[in-house]
């Protein structure tokens, strides 16, 4: 068994050094090899420099892409070249922890049926989010999406996601940019695949700090949600 772990970096050089050494140390169950795939979207911090240094060096699939065509092509991107049987999504700001890969694991490792594994940054006690209107955003999106598609989602839009290489490759992705959280979402709710949510452990960043999130993102993923509930 192996787990695809994709990458998505854009200017993050103050942070992706440590994260790929987090990435380097997680040590999955026994038996469960580890693949690490890091696509690079044309940083232009210094980012791409360091990846182009440790590109033959490093016990990973570097991808660079020519142009900035966003997370969402990147993810697409990573997705054909993974060769595992489970894909996890994991964001090189550190807002996420690779610790949580092997909690998603055991779900899978309990249900043969299970399709995916959400870290859910809603439910449990921890208040997750630095802006109040990005919680508010997710939850309306998360509740739109649930109500669409008869869906159970608390967090549609998280990025920790851990899903069935298999169902991810028929899902037919082709959300440009951060909207692909909520067109998998969606088609997961769509049709009807088996998921489970968990709480997870998450560190907000501010905008100050590189956040890149904002408000046309929003407007996107709403245009994704209609599109996904009115064509097949």
């Amino acid at each position: 068994m192996k787990l695809t772990i994709i990458i998505c970096v854009f200017n993050e050089i103050k942070t992706i050094k440590k994260l790929l050494q987090k990435v380097n140390n997680i040590k999955l169950f026994k038996g469960i090899k580890k693949e690490v795939i890091v696509v690079d979207n044309c940083s232009i911090d210094g980012t791409r420099e360091f990846l182009k240094k440790i590109n033959n060096k490093a016990n990973y699939k570097i991808i660079f892409q020519k142009q900035n065509y966003g997370k969402g092509s990147s993810v697409i991107k990573g997705i054909s070249k993974s060769t595992g049987d489970f894909i996890v999504l994991q964001d090189a700001d550190l807002e996420y922890e690779p610790k949580n890969f092997n909690k998603y694991l055991r779900y899978f490792i309990k249900n043969k049926k299970l399709h995916a594994v959400y870290g859910s940054r809603i439910i449990g006690r921890q208040k997750h989010f630095y802006y109040k209107l990005n919680r508010i955003a997710v939850v309306f999106l998360g509740f739109l999406i649930n109500s669409l598609f008869k869906g159970t989602f608390t967090d549609v839009a998280t990025n920790h996601k851990m899903i069935r290489a298999d169902i991810v490759k028929k899902l037919d992705l082709r959300s440009k940019r951060f909207n692909i959280d909520f067109e998998i979402s969606a088609k997961l709710a769509k049709y009807k695949y088996n998921y489970k949510e968990c709480s997870i452990s998450y560190n907000p960043r501010k905008y100050s700090e590189g956040k890149k999130i904002n408000f046309k993102d929003a407007i996107e993923a709403l245009l994704t949600i209609f599109k996904i509930y009115i064509f097949k």
